[in-house]
């Protein structure tokens, strides 16, 4: 499993590679794509930043994580964080 349209986030990599344990070392062939769909939906809400795949992504989420409400969250960015262009 893994993102064709870029994702910027902690746990997903430029190529669309995602870091979700239940996609690799916890992986059971019983899990449904409901399940999986599930998994990544709250991965992206609420990422590992112990374990990124895009450590400037992650360090960006470090950093943010306190400066806004928790009413003003919205996607996977606290308030008004951005990617960096692209080169």
């Amino acid at each position: 499993v893994r993102f064709l349209t870029p994702c910027y986030h902690p746990n997903v990599d430029p190529q669309g590679n995602i870091c979700l344990d239940i996609l690799k070392d916890k992986w059971s062939a019983l899990y449904d794509v409901r399940t999986i769909l599930l998994s990544i939906q709250s991965l992206l809400a609420e990422p590992n930043i112990e374990s990124p795949l895009n450590t400037h992504a992650a360090e960006l989420w470090k950093n943010q994580a306190g400066e806004c409400p928790r009413g003003r969250r919205r996607g996977p960015w606290p308030c008004p964080a951005a990617p960096p262009p692209r080169p």
